[in-house]
């Protein structure tokens, strides 16, 4: 690891072997969910080198997202300590600090994901620096431009900046993005599965049987009236799957109900396996509230239990006592009528690393040669065979 800090030197010490590289920048865990496959991509395909950079309001816990998911992190950017924690005293950190790495490393391109603050830092600094600006999970995510809040504005405005557009379907909802738009999927496809027993068994479950999948995460003995609603949710329910997390998840009252066939325990789950349930789920309850800001980012709602939360517009978290949280995952329930999972080859990251090849010259087509319709063989790294090439020319 890297850590960048303009008052202590640059980070100009990677080896130039490869004639392309690209700065992979993330500001949060759901962004490393994303951007961590395409790194892997990238350094399986090895025409592209790939340099990730964990920053954000919390660079560390980014750091250890990208480690948790096999991914080593390149450069972490440390904040000043005397940053504020509004988001104009982030934003203007990360101005400075996003600023002076592009001077040092001076990459061929940045690829940021989705609309977060880092995101659009990011681009905004490439954009005056003259750097190509990729955009994954580009165009509109919603026609409404406070939801979610600020993000949506955000990817509106890193659409304006960037010259390569990775959609996870269709046309961005028809965001006029320009002619260099490429449907690659969700890259969240592309990480590893879950290794624990039980998440592995619960999501068979959840997607063989069509069921939906709650998620609690709690630690605080305050937060113990959530799990004796569990149970009148399970009889209310009776397609409804529940995995338990966190410190709770060790005491008496959890492990009653881990006897219930719909109900896993796990009191401390790796990341991996915490984010494959996430992704998963149609709500998380929790008192955790960093894992309650992730929750949306990877497209579940979440109901933060007796935490501090001032509502935005647009806000896909819900603040609630304890004893009113099985209500709310009610609420939820009856108007959602079951998450169905995009269809995945799980390509997606090989795609997004083939893109950005094209982009550089250094294939010809933008597309994977099965997505071309020709039949052709291709590995998670995206590389042609020699056949391959030797075939269309």
């Amino acid at each position: 690891m890297t850590v960048f800090d303009p008052t202590s030197g640059d980070v100009s010490g990677f080896p130039p072997d490869h004639e392309h590289d690209v700065l992979l920048i993330a500001g949060s865990r759901p962004e490393v969910a994303r951007l961590a496959p395409v790194a892997g991509a990238v350094a399986a395909a090895d025409r592209i080198r790939g340099i990730t950079v964990a920053t954000g309001p919390d660079p560390m816990s980014v750091h250890e997202a990208f480690e948790a998911l096999g991914v080593p992190t390149d450069i972490t950017i440390l904040l000043p300590l005397e940053t504020g924690p509004g988001m104009a005293d982030v934003a203007a950190a990360l101005f400075t600090r996003l600023d002076q790495l592009l001077v040092d490393q001076d990459p061929s391109a940045v690829l940021v994901h989705g609309g977060g603050l880092a995101a659009e830092v990011a681009a905004t600094v490439a954009f005056w620096r003259r750097i190509p600006i990729v955009h994954m999970q580009a165009g509109m995510g919603t026609d409404d431009l406070l939801c979610p809040f600020p993000q949506e504005a955000h990817r509106r405005v890193i659409g304006q900046l960037a010259s390569l557009f990775l959609t996870t379907s269709g046309s961005a909802l028809g965001s006029p993005l320009g002619p260099n738009v490429l449907t690659i999927g969700d890259t969240i496809n592309s990480l590893p599965g879950p290794q624990h027993q039980g998440c592995v068994d619960a999501l068979e479950r959840v997607h063989d049987q069509h069921r939906r999948l709650i998620v609690v995460d709690l630690a605080r003995a305050s937060s113990s009236p959530v799990l004796r609603g569990i149970a009148d949710l399970l009889e209310r329910y009776p397609r409804i799957e529940i995995v338990l997390f966190g410190a709770l998840a060790a005491g008496e009252t959890a492990q009653s109900l881990g006897s219930h066939p719909r109900v896993t325990v796990v009191a401390e789950p790796a990341l991996p396996d915490q984010l494959a349930v996430l992704i998963a789920a149609t709500v998380l309850v929790s008192d955790d509230h960093e894992l309650v800001v992730d929750a949306p980012g990877l497209g579940t709602l979440a109901v933060l239990v007796d935490g501090p939360n001032v509502p935005q517009p647009g806000d896909s978290i819900r603040s609630i006592a304890a004893h009113d949280a099985a209500a709310a995952v009610a609420q939820v329930l009856d108007g959602d009528h079951g998450r169905r999972a995009a269809a995945s080859d799980g390509f997606e990251a090989a795609r997004a690393e083939q893109a950005v090849a094209w982009m550089f010259g250094l294939t010809r087509s933008p597309q994977l040669p099965d997505d071309l319709g020709g039949g052709g063989r291709h590995s998670p790294g995206g590389v042609e065979s020699d056949s391959e090439e030797s075939s269309e020319a």
